[in-house]
């Protein structure tokens, strides 16, 4: 523990100053003269108690310092979180006893923060996500009921017309029910509760099925594919396929929602190849792109950019921020490029499946 002045010169006082004059006393009553030496010790006797009287003070004082200082400094302070404010600093003016217990009350009022502001970063979200759901819901709530009052009041004359009626009201309430799909697995990444089931399985094989499973809703949208698959077949990779094909299902989603629609063709090219330790499966559209500023804050939660506010479809901003989080799940990656007006390019990073020293050695004895 550092010394302060005022304990130094108390100790002077209290010790040393009376130790030094009490030797000089006996000094001078043993050398003999005691008659011409008493004056002297008497002097030397009377200052010992002023010294002993002068450190006693200087020991309280200091000790009044020492203690109701940081006292009312930790009381401030308390005041200060009692009434909501912790924006404030508290640090200790010496290396004493006091030093750790400051310490200790800082990195609560740091924690206390840091969760005050999460808190209100969680709040925000929730009313970025109820405006944006709400957003969502009605565009095809309102499609659905003018078809519905189309149907009812026989504008729909035709069997042609019922048909394409039909199908826009099944196509909307599809989206709605893919919409409170997306957000029920939100909560789920929002708590950190995914359920994977990790399995290993062929690169080549899973992204072939994955090209079918989303062939037909593709033509369907009068989409041109592109499909090449460059992975041999033995490269395997560990993945959860449910998930992994969310992830295709969300990146191909937001191919469809930000089409160009001024472009005669809407095209999707599907690319998959390895590099090293690596499986890159490349999804590519001529969409509306984004712009470079934009692109670091694509993956951000409730983040939506330019081209999804001011799109028909809107957009919740979860999408892709489901993507980033399955994928690191994954020990992968997510990356994007993008330009405006050409379109943009998902990879999806993967990391190819190596067998152990002790599978392998495994499988030799079977």
């Amino acid at each position: 523990m550092r010394l302060s002045k005022k304990m130094v010169l108390a100790v002077l006082c209290l010790v040393i100053l009376p130790l030094v004059l009490l030797t000089v006393s006996w000094i001078l009553l043993s050398g003999g003269g005691a008659a011409a030496a008493a004056g002297t010790v008497r002097l030397l006797l009377g200052l010992s108690v002023l010294a002993l009287l002068l450190g006693a003070l200087l020991l309280l004082r200091w000790q009044a310092n020492h203690f109701s200082k940081p006292f009312k400094q930790l009381q401030e302070a308390a005041g200060l979180i009692r009434d909501g404010n912790l924006d404030f600093e508290l640090s200790a003016d010496a290396d004493d006893e006091f030093s750790q217990l400051f310490d200790s009350f800082e990195e609560m009022r740091l924690r206390l923060k840091n969760n005050a502001e999460e808190r209100l970063r969680y709040e925000q979200d929730n009313k970025v996500l109820i405006s944006n759901i709400s957003h969502d819901l009605k565009t095809p709530i309102t499609a659905i009921k003018g078809y519905v009052e189309g149907l009812r009041d026989g504008v729909a004359s035709t069997e042609e017309k019922r048909a394409k009626y039909l199908s826009t009201i099944y196509s909307k309430a599809d989206d709605m029910d893919k919409l409170v799909d997306q957000l029920s697995f939100y909560s789920l990444v929002d708590s950190d509760r995914i359920p994977y089931h990790f399995t290993r399985l062929s690169a080549r094989a899973y992204f072939s099925d994955c090209r079918w499973d989303f062939k037909e809703e593709l033509d369907a949208q009068e989409f041109e594919t592109d499909y090449e698959n460059l992975v041999p077949e033995e490269v395997e990779m560990v993945v959860d396929p449910e998930q992994l094909r969310r992830v295709i299902s969300n990146v191909i989603s937001n191919s469809v929602k930000y089409r160009d629609r001024s472009k005669e063709k809407s095209r999707i090219s599907f690319r998959i190849r390895q590099a090293g330790k690596k499986i890159l499966a490349e999804i590519e559209d001529n969409g509306v792109g984004i712009a470079p500023e934009e692109l670091p804050r694509v993956f951000d939660r409730f983040y939506r950019s330019d081209a999804s506010r001011s799109a028909v479809t809107g957009g919740n901003g979860i999408g892709l921020s489901i993507v980033k989080k399955i994928m690191e799940d994954h020990g992968g990656r997510a990356l994007l490029k993008s330009e405006p007006g050409r379109g943009s390019c998902m990879t999806l990073e993967l990391p190819v499946y190596e067998e152990s020293a002790h599978e392998q050695d495994i499988d030799r004895r079977r």
